[in-house]
């Protein structure tokens, strides 16, 4: 009798695993039960813009419409916050919004493995891709596709590999930056995003450039 309670256990264990493990949402590389397409941050890891469009993994034009950078994320930290942060190309090409005041944003501040190689004030960059430095005029003559944030940045619930998410990396003393820790897109995004919104704004304190968690993250209802 206590062998086949033990038996039935047992059994009964098995299949709870099993419909854990088959569960949908018990992987990062879950889908859409509306779309049936690997949701953001799987393999490839792609992003979609505020239509819900899937941005893809490399693109030779850029996206029309703002994109939402963590739609997906599983990182524990956020907690009530639901991550749907968005990011408007265009209003980072406005030179209002810009680090000087005077001169349009960079495609390589934030896409930084497209161009030769790493700028002087940038040594730790490790990562280069392409031949010339990329433009918007760059983009249009050469027509080769600029590799998404997420190509390299994957998100904390990702299972890394050798080379994704990019290890970390260590900042020229005279940064003043600490270690970056394990640069998933939710590191990535948070470093260079506020250094950038930090002096923007110090520059000029009218600026509304996102500093604080809610700024982007709207909590969940």
């Amino acid at each position: 009798m206590k062998s086949k309670l033990l038996g039935i256990l047992v059994l009964t264990l098995l299949c709870l695993t099993a419909l854990a493990l088959s569960s949908p949402t018990s992987s990062p590389l879950f889908t859409s039960a509306r779309s049936g397409r690997l949701l953001d941050g799987t393999n490839p890891p792609h992003a979609v813009d505020i239509d819900g469009k899937t941005i893809p993994e490399s693109s030779a034009t850029q996206p029309d419409k703002p994109i939402i950078l963590a739609k997906d994320s599983k990182d524990p930290k956020w907690g009530e916050h639901k991550p749907e942060a968005a990011f408007d190309h265009t209003k980072h090409h406005d030179v209002t919004h810009t680090l000087d005041g005077k001169t349009a944003t960079a495609c390589v501040e934030c896409h930084h493995t497209e161009q030769p190689s790493a700028p002087s004030n940038q040594p730790y960059l490790k990562r280069f891709e392409r031949k010339a430095v990329l433009t918007a005029e760059q983009l249009e003559s050469s027509k080769e596709p600029v590799k998404s944030c997420r190509n390299c940045h994957w998100q904390e619930a990702t299972a890394a590999t050798a080379e994704f998410p990019p290890k970390s990396i260590k900042y020229p003393k005279e940064t003043g930056k600490p270690p970056s820790g394990k640069l998933t897109n939710d590191n990535a995004y948070h470093t260079n995003c506020l250094g950038c919104h930090d002096v923007a704004i110090k520059r000029d304190p009218k600026l509304k450039a996102p500093l604080a968690c809610g700024d982007c993250h709207v909590k969940k209802m």
